[in-house]
């Protein structure tokens, strides 16, 4: 056995043998079951036989032509089997479970008759069609990312574990009763390291622990060889799959840790060259050693990782394509569902060209008029009037209000707030700014704007909220948060502001005119990226939502906040554009599927804010690039902010709620703004341990 080649099936059950052989009070083989055609599942277990060891589990080879993830399974063993005693005590206080070929039929018909073959080698109506047999778990079995067609790559099966491979992992893994605490299966290819659920839109409820120890994974490999793999939810970073071992082991058995690694590569898919593995097998090891040690120091919480089996709640999604209609206004799309607000009038004429076309949708809200009412409040009126001077966070606020408040506020605190128009909006509108800075002049910059889309009211509440904390509690904050410049920008798209609360309450652009067409998507009109990916990143039609503009820069407000940065004094080291809705933190890249050059730092960073947030209310934000959580947007001041100003560490925050939609109710404003506040002061503590560290991104 060695890892500058591939091996057949007899040669890894041959090392597995070796090794208990040559190391017998660590090592023990042992046989949980038969394949379809009578071959061995071999499992190796590796511990020092405290009875107080948590168990460990990494299987392999589930699907045939995947044969680097066999060859990573037994190079992780190999190495702790033969270094146990120079490992941390994170490791050694484990008990290891090895299955490197879950699917030996297939793993030998891959060498011999066709090497990308997937499945077992099950028969069905007298032709040898085989199982997926990471389709043929019972969570979620059946669903969407499955196929009941034999012929299907993906073929289910008749019935969850109507394989005897699938059937010998739940013997072990449910039946035995151990005391399981990592769960990990290795897969080829992708470079991803994905936690459940890949069967169901809603999160699990441990999201926040498994995203800091996927992280923590990420980051291992990062250090060991400079390899970005990304990181989240199945559905985000591949495809949604129904009935994977994953899933099962984390909502059935009760894994409290539980993750798929899509190994290399992306250029070679399943077919790595041989003098890649060890390479592999050895981001792998750290990884697993850096997850290890995470698992350890991250106490688990009383509602998870007890062992009590989790049921997933399937949903579907609603599959709808690009709908040109005019009394159509799109909320919110990604690669495969949209949402759509439908005039009351013309919905049943909808429902049926929707039908006509066989397009699957769903009523998500019956009644809008109603959410608008909600918004503000039971029998008060959706506008705000004019003369409501008064600024709070009860209430959602017009232009005026907001910048009453800035001035009085300015006033109030002289010594730390000053204000700036950085420029004028289309209709001659101030673009308002607040520095709030104590002078020192060492200080980093943080940029933060809301309402570049002006139908997200949220966001402007949110910043306004930040900057009166920020300032009434600012001698009593950290370091983290005084060592900093602010530069808040409340309202990037005033126009487009007042016109909501005046004319269009679903408004999402600025009030430019080009034609017969008004408006230009600002979050699509800075430079990065600007124009990627054709119709699908943005558009060049005038009467599209998502208009990018005839060129970038081409709008006032885009223009003034570039100069503001690429001018100011400062060196920016934060980006915070507020956005509604989604309940996601995403950063660059929108343009590309490929991960930016500092990708780890980003997802840790972004992860330190969501656990900020989570701690706060018990709220639940995913983090990820914005391709990956939301779909291609070209042209985004996050992405500029990132690759052309060079700010490290740029984020795009989606707020409250996936419910409401941009409609949320007046009395949810606090609860989301508290979050965030904690959620920031999260991200300024990272931020400024990372500078202190030795690792700190490298702009590429």
């Amino acid at each position: 056995m060695d890892w500058q080649s591939y091996h057949r099936l007899s040669v890894i059950h041959d090392f597995m043998d070796d090794l208990e052989h040559t190391l017998p009070s660590l090592c023990t083989v042992g046989i949980i079951g038969q394949s379809i055609e009578n071959r061995p599942i071999k499992l190796l277990k590796i511990s020092n036989g405290n009875a107080n060891n948590a168990a460990v589990w990494m299987d392999a080879g589930i699907h045939a032509r995947e044969w680097i993830g066999p060859a990573v399974n037994t190079y992780v063993a190999n190495y702790i089997a033969r270094n146990f005693d120079k490992l941390p005590p994170s490791c050694t206080n484990k008990d290891w479970y090895f299955v490197p070929v879950v699917n030996p039929d297939g793993y030998e018909y891959s060498h011999t008759n066709n090497r990308m073959w997937r499945k077992n080698r099950a028969w069905v109506d007298g032709k040898c069609c085989g199982v997926d047999l990471n389709r043929n778990f019972s969570l979620g079995w059946g669903g969407r990312g499955s196929s009941n067609d034999p012929h299907h790559s993906f073929y289910r099966g008749t019935e969850p574990f109507s394989e005897p491979e699938s059937a010998a992992l739940k013997t072990v893994l449910l039946d035995a009763r151990l005391p399981f605490k990592v769960y990990i299966t290795l897969h080829a290819f992708g470079e991803v390291i994905i936690f459940p659920f890949a069967c169901s839109e809603d999160l699990c409820p441990d999201y926040i622990r498994l995203l800091n120890g996927a992280a923590a994974m990420s980051r291992a490999i990062y250090q060991t060889n400079g390899n970005t793999y990304k990181v989240g939810i199945s559905k985000d970073v591949m495809y949604r799959a129904s009935g994977t071992s994953n899933d099962w082991c984390y909502g059935e058995v009760g894994i409290p840790y539980c993750y798929l690694i899509e190994l290399r590569s992306k250029k070679h898919r399943f077919k790595l060259p041989q003098d890649e593995i060890e390479d592999t097998g050895n981001e792998i090891l750290n990884c697993v050693i850096a997850l290890m040690d995470f698992v350890d120091k991250y106490p688990l919480e009383q509602s998870s990782g007890d062992c009590k089996r989790r049921k997933a709640k399937i949903r579907y999604d609603i599959n709808i394509r690009t709908i040109y209609f005019k009394t159509v206004n799109i909320w919110r799309e990604d690669p495969s569902t949209m949402e759509v607000l439908v005039e009351g009038n013309r919905a049943a004429q909808i429902a049926g060209m929707l039908h006509e076309r066989e397009i699957p949708y769903s009523v998500a809200v019956s009644d809008v008029e109603a959410m608008l009412d909600l918004e503000a409040g039971a029998g008060v009126v959706t506008m705000i009037p004019e003369n409501c001077t008064t600024m709070d966070w009860s209430n959602y606020h017009r232009l005026d209000t907001v910048y009453k408040f800035m001035d009085n506020i300015a006033k109030e605190f002289p010594y730390l707030c000053t204000l700036y128009t950085i420029g004028r909006s289309i209709e001659g509108r101030r673009l308002i700014m607040m520095k709030i800075s104590n002078g020192n002049c060492g200080n980093a910059g943080v940029w933060i704007d809301g309402a570049i889309h002006p139908r997200e009211w949220v966001s402007t509440a949110v910043v306004t909220f930040l900057i009166d904390r920020l300032v009434r509690t600012f001698h009593e904050q950290p370091d983290c948060i005084t060592n900093k410049d602010w530069y808040i920008l409340p309202v990037l798209n005033p126009d487009g502001y007042e016109y909501t609360h005046t004319h269009d309450r679903m408004w999402r652009k600025n009030r430019a005119h080009y034609g017969e067409c008004v408006g230009v998507d600002l979050n699509r009109n800075f430079s990065y990226g600007w124009g990627e990916n054709g119709e699908e990143g943005s558009s060049e039609d005038p009467g599209n939502i998502f208009y990018r503009g005839p060129e970038p820069f081409s709008e006032p407000e885009t223009t003034a906040v570039r100069n503001t940065i690429i001018n100011a004094d400062t060196t920016f080291k934060v980006f915070l554009s507020f956005h509604s809705y989604g309940e996601v933190i995403i950063f660059p890249w929108g343009y590309t599927s490929e991960p930016c050059p500092d990708y780890v730092e980003l997802l840790e960073g972004g992860t330190a804010m969501a656990k900020g947030i989570y701690e706060t209310h018990g709220h639940t934000y995913k983090v990820g690039s914005t391709k990956d959580l939301m779909y291609y947007a070209a042209g985004t001041s996050v992405d500029w902010s990132y690759g052309s100003a060079n700010i490290p560490f740029s984020y795009m925050v989606e707020l409250r709620s996936k419910k409401h939609r941009f409609l949320l109710p007046k009395e949810e404003i606090i609860y989301t703004a508290r979050e965030v506040w904690n959620g920031v002061t999260r991200l300024m503590d990272f931020v400024d341990r990372r500078d202190k560290g030795t690792s700190t991104p490298t702009r590429r």
